[in-house]
């Protein structure tokens, strides 16, 4: 079992593609351990269904997910930057990487075969990215979702209040059911909260 350790290890991948690509890489340092156990506690585990992992990075919340993954779900990462995805490949050579940007996941889980997505966790800077490139994201996770299928995410605290009031949350509470938070993940750097969204095309709660 992974070690739920508070701020994870300087990461020169990271750190490098952050100044290189920051609209790719919003973070300067891996995910803390703490925060990609917290994200595997919240996925619900599909029948039959896909997982996919959108943003992946170098793994360091993949490997929490690929741990608590039972035997048999179809899994794989989907992953813009080139060079993080290369790093994950190396990390993890078992893992089935995507090479693209979520925006086209329809065309993504066509072109893989994938039938029923169950769950996409989005590791994604979503304060970095800019607004329309926000909504064809998420236009393509609910269109690539099964009905009863979750949409699982995070975002840093001290984007909450700006996040809140986007584009992005308001087509979230005209989509989803359900849409709640957990607790901050205060050994992660920046600290984060983890989102749950659920119910595809019912009366959606408030963020």
């Amino acid at each position: 079992m992974a070690k739920e350790d508070g701020a994870a290890p300087a990461d020169s991948t990271i750190f490098r593609q952050f100044f290189a690509r920051p609209r790719e890489v919003g973070a300067i340092r891996r995910s803390s351990p703490a925060l990609g156990i917290a994200m595997a506690k919240e996925v619900r585990w599909p029948d039959g269904g896909a997982v996919i992992e959108a943003g992946a990075g170098d793994g360091a919340i993949t490997e929490h997910l690929l741990a608590a993954k039972p035997p048999g779900t179809p899994f794989f990462a989907v992953e813009l930057n080139r060079t993080c995805a290369h790093a994950l490949e190396r990390r993890i050579p078992d893992l089935k990487v995507v090479v693209d940007d979520l925006a086209n996941l329809c065309s993504i889980c066509a072109r893989e075969e994938v039938g029923e997505v169950g769950t996409v966790v989005a590791t994604l800077p979503w304060s970095v990215i800019p607004e329309d490139k926000q909504t064809r994201m998420l236009e393509a996770i609910i269109e690539t979702l099964a009905p009863d299928g979750q949409l699982l995410f995070y975002i840093y605290i001290q984007a909450l209040p700006f996040w809140r009031r986007s584009p992005f949350a308001r087509l979230l509470q005209d989509n989803f059911e359900t849409i709640r938070h957990g607790s901050v993940v205060w050994k992660n750097v920046p600290p984060a909260v983890v989102f749950d969204c659920r119910g595809l095309g019912q009366s959606p709660n408030r963020v």
